[in-house]
């Protein structure tokens, strides 16, 4: 079989408010850590030498790690609001990639076709099946509600590692034709060229 490289990104349909909130989020990031490191300049220059020291140096490190925790939490949060993902496909090798706010890629798992138990519609009966299984690990892999014109929800079941990954991607029907190609055909679930 010849070399085959498909890439597609799911990105996000409504970026204004997704950007907004990235901003707003980041912004009440850096206040934090300002506010962490002016808390901890003032308890430096004027910490009280007299008195009980251990209520004195809790009274200073208490407020500081509250505001940096929250300063890093806050950055951790934004980096899940303005979010695309990636889908690669490399002869018979998947490879999913999340990127923050276009700027930041961060690969997610990489697997090869032969990793994969089931390919489906998302909200299919085989789908439901796989959503009640306790050993699963859900990832949903789309920022969207709905999916854009020429793109339809699939679902992936892939055993990489020994863990059962449940994807769930916002793709055209060619990505999932590449994957489909590349496996065996019993991974496809009953009744799915039906549905499409």
């Amino acid at each position: 079989m010849q070399e085959v490289f498909y890439e597609e990104t799911a990105m996000v349909q409504s970026s204004a408010p997704a950007k907004t909130k990235y901003y707003t989020v980041k912004t009440f990031s850096v206040i934090s850590y300002t506010i962490a490191v002016f808390w901890l300049i003032l308890s430096i220059m004027f910490f009280p030498l007299q008195g009980n020291v251990l209520v004195n140096i809790l009274f200073a490190a208490i407020p500081f790690v509250l505001f940096l925790l929250s300063g890093i939490l806050l950055g951790k949060m934004k980096d899940t609001l303005y979010v695309d993902y990636d889908y690669t496909f490399v002869s018979g090798s998947i490879r999913f990639s999340r990127v923050i706010k276009n700027v930041k890629r961060k690969g997610i798992l990489k697997f090869d076709t032969t990793n994969i138990e089931k390919v489906g519609i998302y909200g299919s009966d085989t789908f439901d099946r796989y959503m009640l299984m306790p050993e699963k690990k859900k990832m949903i892999l789309t920022s969207n509600k709905t999916p854009e014109d020429g793109k339809n929800f699939y679902y992936i079941v892939a055993n990489v590692g020994g863990i059962k990954y449940l994807f769930v991607l916002e793709c055209t029907e060619t990505f999932i034709s590449y994957v489909i190609r590349y496996s065996n055909r019993t991974v496809i679930e009953d009744g799915f060229f039906n549905k499409k």
